[in-house]
């Protein structure tokens, strides 16, 4: 879509929120919670808020240079690959 809509001036990126502090989340057990949050560099689940923030500043004039993305907002979750800590 970037390719198809770049030249009319329309900017196409994606965002991959991970796991989000929406009631529907809440509803998980406090241990999927948990193994969540650890998986976590950050050691948290993301806010609703924090997920528009990223969505805000993709169609703000800071991002103009800005097309074709998948842009993760998952707190860090899925870098971790078995690394011992440092």
């Amino acid at each position: 879509m970037a390719l198809d809509y770049g030249p009319y001036g329309i900017r196409v990126n994606n965002i991959n929120p991970g796991a989000t502090n929406t009631p529907m989340f809440k509803g998980n057990p406090e241990t999927v919670k948990q193994s969540y949050r650890d998986a976590s560099p950050l050691k948290k689940i993301a806010e609703p808020e924090e997920i528009a923030n990223v969505a805000y500043f993709l169609v703000s004039d800071q991002a103009t240079a800005i097309t074709g993305q998948n842009i993760g907002a998952s707190m860090g979750y899925g870098i971790w690959s078995g690394q011992p800590k440092q």
